[in-house]
């Protein structure tokens, strides 16, 4: 039987080189290797390719009051019928995390401090990238017992909901209300603030 001989290029493109078809074999593949590469900016992000994790923050501030109001008058609130930050017919109050009202910022300071011994950023969130904002309303009784929680404004993330509703229900129970807060029930709305921070 005859042996077959492979096409020789030479002969069917005259004026080619064996160089230059080498050469244009590295260029094809070099512009589609960069094509993939501009299309996906990203492809680096993960693994240990990507922006260093340097630190991440995470905050508890006060809510702006105004946004506090119209949270109020948007939804039907069980735990509180206004938000406000003075005394209702001596029976309850409702201040934010941050007040700066000098009959309940003692007491709330100290419920931030022991909030934050037990907040955390979820490890999987932060390997993700999740960010986000929440808002939080719990009401506590006069002896510091937790009486319910609900996230009123949602981070988009059940991660962060979750991990800052656990926070608040591992630092319960909490002291007394001192003498100096003469109302039954408190009602404390917190915002919880996700932020992580990149190394340059």
């Amino acid at each position: 039987m005859a042996e077959r001989k492979s096409p020789d290029m030479q002969g069917l493109y005259p004026g080619i080189t064996r160089k230059r078809i080498i050469l244009m074999a590295f260029l094809a593949s070099a512009l589609i290797h960069a094509g993939i590469l501009m299309g996906s900016p990203n492809i680096f992000m993960t693994g240990d390719f990507g922006g260093k994790l340097k630190a991440f923050k995470v905050d508890l501030i006060r809510p702006p009051m105004e946004e506090i109001q119209e949270l109020s008058e948007e939804t039907p609130a069980p735990i509180s019928e206004a938000l406000t930050e003075s005394a209702q017919e001596e029976e309850e109050a409702t201040i934010s995390l941050d007040t700066t009202d000098t009959l309940y910022y003692p007491y709330a300071k100290m419920l931030k401090e022991r909030i934050q011994r037990h907040w955390i950023y979820p490890v999987a969130a932060r390997e993700k990238y999740v960010q986000g904002a929440l808002l939080i309303i719990f009401r506590l009784e006069r002896n510091g017992h937790l009486v319910n929680s609900r996230v009123a404004r949602s981070s988009g993330h059940r991660i962060l909901d979750n991990a800052s509703i656990k926070a608040i229900e591992l630092a319960s129970p909490f002291p007394p209300f001192p003498e100096t807060i003469p109302v039954q029930f408190l009602n404390i709305n917190a915002s919880f603030a996700y932020r992580l921070k990149y190394a340059d």
